[in-house]
């Protein structure tokens, strides 16, 4: 039976995940799941990812499945919070898979530090293919995370090994009472919320172990942008800059050139009129940027949205070209 206040709430949106949940599921039930409980949120799947869910939710009392339209990962997120009974929440996706310690070892951290961190932030390594879960998953795990300033733990935001996802890290659930999931936001939604996370929490630990296995795969949303999708990325990147810039100013010199190339990728998909409705972005790209910062193709590139505009679209039509060219090429490979 399940624990009726368990301390670790495993949260998976599913969404069309059919050659997938089942290593996701199978990892994740290899470990200690005593005081765990492992809610899948299925996000509208048209395939057989819920019958596969099912299966284990016959078989694992930890395990609940519930249903939702298709509302995007933030939305199934967000609902697997509210049915959640943990003090403690993983999200993990429904295509990743975990190592196999990593639960034991979480409990232990949590029990050995008397609940008194919000957030344990880890690494995670990188697969393809199945079979290369079991190659990775026999990896030693350090006796215990150390403690790092709030500082650090945004400074880790900018470090592609921890970056802001949230599945290679822990979350105290009292840290969403008021912060949650952008769900108009479909490809930046983790860059949205982390630093917010981590603004609130009095305590955070990092291991430096990787708990986590990431898939990568071809056909998944990060590798398909739309428009909506790089919208989504500026804004999100301006307004963690704007939130650098006040408190972390030597982090938001890091974050400013990001912060630059995605909003002028968004802008060479606008026309003039579209561009004139963000104008805090306007004003980022023409008077807050340090140029001389730059390689010469962005130097060229902010200089001509702000002296020579018709400059900047040709710009933005020669990269449409390109990009149609390189796409065109993967798919003859």
């Amino acid at each position: 039976m399940v624990d009726k206040k368990p301390i670790i709430s495993i949260i998976i949106p599913m969404y069309n995940v059919e050659n997938y949940i089942a290593i996701c599921l199978n990892s994740i039930i290899q470990n200690d799941l005593k005081n765990v409980e492992v809610i899948i949120v299925n996000d509208g799947s048209t395939d057989n990812s819920r019958t596969i869910a099912e299966r284990y939710q016959a078989k694992y009392s930890q395990i609940r499945v519930y249903d939702k339209k298709n509302e995007g990962v933030s939305s199934a997120r967000n609902y697997g919070l509210m049915k959640s009974k943990g003090d403690w929440v993983w999200f993990i996706d429904s295509d990743d898979a975990i190592n196999q310690g990593s639960l034991k070892y979480i409990k232990k951290e949590i029990s050995d530090r008397n609940n008194k961190f919000d957030i344990l932030v880890f690494k995670y390594l990188k697969f393809k293919r199945n079979s290369d879960v079991s190659k990775i998953n026999d990896i030693k795990i350090p006796n215990e995370a150390k403690a790092i300033s709030k500082f650090q733990a945004m400074k880790s935001l900018l470090d592609n090994n921890i970056a802001a996802f949230p599945w290679n890290k822990i979350f105290k659930k009292s840290l969403f009472d008021k912060i949650k999931f952008p769900e108009d936001s479909i490809y930046t939604e983790d860059l949205s919320i982390m630093y917010k996370l981590y603004d609130k929490a009095s305590s955070i630990y990092f291991q430096s172990a990787p708990f986590y296995f990431y898939r990568i795969r071809n056909d998944s949303l990060t590798h398909n942008l739309s428009t909506k999708k790089i919208k989504d990325a500026a804004l999100s990147h301006y307004e963690m800059y704007s939130f650098f810039k006040e408190n972390y100013p030597t982090l938001a010199i890091k974050l400013e050139r990001n912060t630059m190339i995605n909003v002028i990728s968004l802008f060479h998909r606008l026309n003039k009129e579209q561009i004139l409705l963000y104008p805090d972005l306007i004003e980022f790209l023409t008077q807050n940027i340090k140029i001389t910062n730059y390689d010469i193709r962005y130097k060229i590139e902010c200089l001509s949205f702000k002296k020579c505009y018709p400059i900047f679209v040709i710009i933005g039509r020669i990269g449409k070209i390109s990009r149609k060219i390189r796409n065109y090429v993967k798919e003859k490979k």
